[in-house]
């Protein structure tokens, strides 16, 4: 074992192993926070094999020459149950223990299997000619695995990307968009599995995989906690329902149930339109927009009415989610105050948090995606001079 490949191996397996630990004295931990530290733990002895491989040190050790092929069948339901949880899309349902069945089923068969598989000619442990096709064909349903959790985490992804811009107005800290990173990475690690085959890169895949996750993980801010926001947020299966425990509507026990959706509990179009006016008019004199962490819930409490019923008619009226329809109106002020000419004397930036965005990033996209326009094109356009 050379130096690079000895100083890249116990790096690997040193991270994993703090990440792990780093994550298993994290105080007040979600159920998402235990997944993660479950993947890095067996992530790190995942690692540890591979490492053996690549540097031939397996041979000093036959009897573990196998036992590498159970773990990669747990990275993609890792992400997968991360993703779940950390989103709020969890049922809390034992049947995802399911997920693990197929790396359950190769250790189980690798038992059996390995004490007549592995042989020894001149010295070098290998697997018997007589078994390959059994070896090709668990490594061909890992192939499979990390396609399926790769499509089913993207799936996830977008499901959630959809549900937090149904309930809030800022969503810098929430998006995943480094899960999508993530996700697509796992798919260049299954892709260099299937192409390259060479024990160092997928090493030096696998430990920037685990850093970047249990690095963003460690630091992921909790999406429908507390710990994110006093205001109300409603786990992506409440969003459905236009019926929440927290208000005082009566329903009929009949049609109560725990999955009341849109479909069957459409508003009237009076009713619609009534909520509407109202909510028009709460935005208009109190300007709720310009608070940058505004909620659906945080209207809904304004309004009296279950957050569920005010998703349809901004949805349903206005054509828009609950994202994009508050950041119109944040759009619509700041054209409105630049205008002003005593306004000039703030930057660009300055006039965005006023109107209620909580960063340069989020203003510009929103804007030109509302105008189909840049800032500085609109300011351009219309002779207006305000510091960028």
């Amino acid at each position: 074992m050379n130096l690079a490949w000895l100083f890249i191996y116990f790096f690997g397996v040193s991270i994993s192993l703090f990440l792990f630990l780093l994550l298993l004295t994290k105080k007040q931990k979600n159920v998402a926070d235990k997944i993660l530290a479950s993947w890095l733990f067996f992530a790190f002895f995942d690692l540890i094999l591979i490492g053996l491989y690549g540097s031939g040190e397996i041979q000093k050790i036959p009897k573990l020459i196998g036992w590498e092929l159970p773990f990669p069948y747990l990275h993609g339901p890792f992400l997968y149950l991360y993703i779940v949880f950390i989103s709020g899309q969890q049922k809390y349902t034992w049947h995802y223990l399911f997920h693990f069945i197929p790396a359950i089923i190769i250790a189980i068969v690798l038992v059996f299997l390995l004490p007549v598989a592995i042989v020894t000619t001149k010295g070098y442990h290998h697997v018997a000619p007589e078994f390959d096709l059994v070896f090709l064909i668990m490594e061909s349903g890992l192939m499979i695995s990390g396609a399926i959790y790769i499509i089913l985490s993207t799936i996830l992804l977008y499901r959630h990307n959809r549900n937090i811009k149904a309930q809030f107005s800022n969503t810098s800290k929430i998006t995943l968009n480094w899960m999508q990173y993530l996700v697509f990475g796992m798919g260049v690690i299954w892709a260099i599995v299937i192409t390259v085959q060479i024990p160092p890169v997928l090493f030096i895949g696998i430990t920037l995989f685990i850093f970047f996750i249990g690095y963003f993980g460690i630091r992921q801010v909790g999406i429908f906690s507390n710990a994110l926001s006093t205001h109300e947020v409603l786990l992506p299966k409440e969003i459905e329902l236009t019926i929440n425990p927290l208000y005082s509507a009566v329903v009929d026990k009949e049609k109560k149930s725990d999955k009341i959706k849109y479909e069957k509990t459409r508003l009237e179009d009076t009713e619609r339109n009534r909520i509407y006016a109202e909510l028009t008019q709460l935005m208009e004199d109190q300007k709720c927009y310009q608070n940058p962490d505004l909620t659906l819930g945080d209207l809904a409490i304004l309004l009296t009415i279950p957050p569920g019923s005010l998703s349809q008619v901004i949805n349903s009226i206005e054509g828009k989610n609950f994202y994009d329809y508050v950041n119109s109106f944040r759009v619509e002020t700041f054209k409105r105050i630049v205008l002003i000419p005593e306004n000039r004397k703030y930057n660009l930036v300055s006039l965005a948090f006023e109107c209620g965005f909580s960063s340069k990033t989020s203003f510009y996209r929103n804007f030109k995606k509302i105008t189909n326009m840049s800032p500085s094109d609109y300011l351009r356009q219309n002779n207006i001079n305000v510091k960028i």
